[in-house]
């Protein structure tokens, strides 16, 4: 019986457990408007039209600004033209690439300066495109990938729907203008998260400095990162020690434009933020500005927070059945730690709700058994939630299990039912005799 209790209130605990995980998933602190209850102020962002800012490990969204309007990708193209490629070659980086008159003569804006004949590869190409953002690279990827630059550019724009990222559409694989190219913030940030995903992608974008082995046509060549906060080669005031990768662009379009990654590894804290129609202002970049701007504000506003601790003792349960103890102490089974703005005070503004299965328990009693459950909420929001656990194990007194079997016996149906047959059949038996008598005296008068 005790066995069966155990598994029914291990299969309610695990219900309340997943209700209270999906729960938490919903948990998301947007910005939008100004602060709001615990969160922390919003950040600054100038001269920059549409921005996102974006935690990985929690699948959150700290800032957006303008996110969803339709704006000129500028450089970010190249995220997606790496997306396809890498797909496409996967496992084949090293296939190799002869470059001819047809690719070179559409290429304009940035470039290496590839020579028709030069045989290179895709894993190079990947890294003169994404290190110093070549556009010599990207067309050649696109013709070694689909066989011309029209075909791969119908392998973006189908990857850019799968992906899920609608209000965009690619005319090239370089980012260079075009009015009808456009795309928005969270799109650029839904892309560069499935790219963020792919092995290989981010090495790439955070290599400062590339050195590309010598082909048949070229000595070895030495590419550096124009994403300044990677790289010092081109503009040293922008280095950004935490950045792990991504790229930047400008056109005189589409402004100054960045998609970077900022990663605490001591912390577990990564952030994607993305930077569209940026200005620049008496010689500052404010794609750049911003970005380390945004990242310093997550990394300062928000951290990984105990919010509940398995030695925190929660009430205590009455027991019955035992001589040695009347009452055991419940805790919680686990820690409980929360990404959460660092403006949230634990001891004020975090409550705790929980319930027992039972009102009480009965010995044996052991330690480590699941009895209930506590949910850990910070305003309505649920945080999470793990089962209570009893810290210590209490045996049964045999003496008080007869007697309160004897106890159950006797307040049970069956003992009620059967006391009552016997008063029933007594009162029926003393009936029954009194009447037999009353006839016998009757019957002894009338022959008198």
């Amino acid at each position: 019986m005790i066995k069966n209790n155990h598994k029914k209130y291990r299969i309610i605990s695990a219900l309340l457990a997943v209700i209270a995980a999906v729960q938490l998933l919903a948990v998301n602190y947007v910005f939008a408007d100004g602060e709001e209850g615990n969160l922390p102020s919003l950040p600054t962002v100038e001269n920059a039209h549409a921005v996102y800012l974006y935690n990985f490990e929690n699948d959150q969204v700290l800032f957006e600004q303008n996110s969803t309007e339709r704006v000129y990708p500028t450089s970010t193209v190249k995220i997606m033209t790496a997306i396809v490629a890498f797909e496409e070659f996967k496992g084949r980086l090293d296939t190799r690439i002869a470059v001819t008159e047809e690719m070179l003569d559409e290429v304009a804006g940035n470039q290496i300066g590839f020579k028709v004949g030069e045989i290179v590869t895709v894993e190079q190409m990947l890294y003169c495109m994404l290190v110093n953002s070549a556009n010599d690279a990207a067309i050649i990827l696109a013709h070694g990938t689909a066989g011309s630059t029209a075909e791969f550019v119908k392998m973006m724009n189908e990857k850019a729907g799968w992906i899920g990222a609608y209000n965009t559409y690619y005319t090239n694989p370089t980012g260079m203008h075009d009015n009808g190219m456009i795309t928005t913030a969270r799109d650029t940030a839904t892309i560069a998260k499935y790219a963020y995903s792919i092995p290989g992608f981010i090495e790439i974008t955070s290599t400062p400095k590339y050195v590309m082995e010598a082909t048949n046509m070229s000595d070895y060549r030495n590419i550096y990162n124009r994403n300044c906060l990677i790289s010092k080669f081109y503009n040293v005031d922008y280095y950004y020690s935490k950045a792990v990768g991504m790229n930047a662009g400008t056109t005189t379009q589409g402004g100054y434009a960045l998609c970077g990654i900022a990663e605490d590894a001591e912390r577990s804290l990564t952030y994607l933020a993305v930077i569209l129609e940026a200005e620049k202002i008496d010689g500052v970049m404010y794609n750049y500005e911003n970005a380390i701007n945004l990242f310093e504000w997550a990394f300062k506003s928000y951290d990984y927070t105990n919010v509940l601790s398995s030695k925190k003792m929660i009430c205590e349960l009455p027991v019955n059945l035992s001589s040695t103890l009347d009452y055991v102490t419940l805790v919680p089974s686990e820690d409980i730690t929360v990404y959460l703005p660092t403006t949230v005070n634990v001891s004020k503004d975090i409550r705790y709700s929980y319930n027992t299965f039972e009102d009480s328990l009965d010995a044996p009693v052991e330690a480590g058994q699941e009895v209930g459950t506590i949910t850990v909420l910070l305003g309505d929001d649920i945080l999470g939630s793990c089962p209570l656990i009893t810290t210590s194990s209490i045996t049964r007194s045999e003496f008080l299990y007869f007697l309160d079997a004897v106890r159950s016996f006797s307040e049970g149906r069956f003992f009620r039912g059967t006391v009552i047959s016997v008063v029933v059949l007594s009162i029926l038996y003393v009936l029954i005799n009194a009447g037999r008598r009353e006839k016998k005296f009757r019957r002894s008068m009338g022959r008198k």
